[in-house]
């Protein structure tokens, strides 16, 4: 029993060491300035939000972050990886507000579509609300995304709001991508290796539990490939491909050519449709880099952060 509670009392002293060292090591936007933890903008989801570390601007401009995670997974505390926190940290020093949000995460047999892309809307609409009391600026609002969390960025950029949730929303004035799917139908059809290999791999389990296992029952919350004609339209109805039109704002697209999670076929196909209809999209492509940036040099990751800072402080409206 000592033993036990020796271990117990180890464990809860060596983990926010480790966490800490972390944080420390990568410079974490959550070791800097005030940060407001925990705040309920619907239901029981919660948002942070990492204020200002200067005060540079009457009103604080807002850029809003949704995590990754294939959407089964991630947390609102991934805004503190290694992969964005200088350029978080330098934005807020520039006077930005950054936000991170929950959204709703799939479950077996229930997929997270529609609601975290109503989520991803009602924290802009929250944003609107209690803008008076954080001194937002309704003029100056974001929104960047990582994988799963792209894919919700550029939904709440380019996808009717009335569509998916009755919230009011300002207009956004940029969104940025990062390795975002944006053509569900293709991306499921591209992943179909990955989804055989998992088959293979969970063979001997017994018929219910390799049942866990399928990607198919978590996002699209039925059996795809028992019906196509659904999948398809599911797909469709959640792509941001399929809401792309003149009005949507300006966009910054980063993805790795070597990205074997979502192809950068993704990327390349929205590019593509974007400038057949003369929109504004900025596209960088990183030479052999994988997904969430692995394999990437110091040099690329420094220079992703640039991309960023500038596209987002040259979004600013005085």
């Amino acid at each position: 029993m000592k033993r036990t509670l020796l271990f117990i009392l180890f464990l809860l002293i060596i983990i926010p060491v480790v966490i800490y060292s972390f944080f420390k090591r990568t410079d974490a936007p959550i070791l800097h300035g005030e940060i407001d933890l925990n705040l309920a903008y619907k239901d029981d989801l919660k948002l942070d939000i990492y204020e200002p570390t200067k005060d540079v601007f009457t009103k604080r401009p807002v850029l809003i972050y949704y995590h990754g995670g294939a959407w089964v997974g991630g947390n609102k505390i991934t805004v503190n990886n290694n992969r964005f926190h200088e350029a978080f940290n330098i934005l807020r020093e520039n006077g930005y507000a950054i936000i991170s949000p929950e959204y709703t995460l799939a479950s077996f047999k229930i997929s997270p579509f529609p609601n975290c892309i109503a989520d991803a809307f009602d924290v802009i609409s929250w944003v609107e609300k209690n803008a008076s009391t954080y001194n937002f600026d309704l003029d100056n609002i974001g929104v960047i995304g990582e994988s799963a969390g792209g894919h919700l960025a550029l939904m709440t950029a380019y996808a009717s709001i009335e569509k998916f949730t009755e919230s009011n929303n300002v207009t956004l004035n940029y969104v940025v991508g990062i390795y975002p799917p944006s053509d569900l139908n293709k991306l499921y059809v591209d992943l179909k290796g990955i989804r055989n290999r998992i088959k293979v791999s969970t063979a001997g389990m017994p018929n219910s539990m390799q049942a866990y296992f399928d990607i198919n029952q978590y996002l699209f919350g039925f059996d795809s490939e028992k019906d196509a004609e659904k999948a398809n339209e599911f797909a469709k109805q959640y792509s941001p491909t399929s809401y792309i039109n003149k009005e949507i704002p300006n966009t910054l697209i980063i993805h790795g050519n070597e990205d074997r999670i979502v192809p950068i076929s993704q990327s390349i196909e929205l590019k593509e449709k974007m400038d057949s209809m003369n929109i504004n999209c900025e596209f960088h492509i990183l030479d052999g880099v994988d997904h969430a940036f692995m394999n990437a040099t110091n040099q690329q990751k420094e220079q992703t952060q640039k991309w960023i800072i500038d596209f987002v402080s040259e979004q600013y409206v005085d």
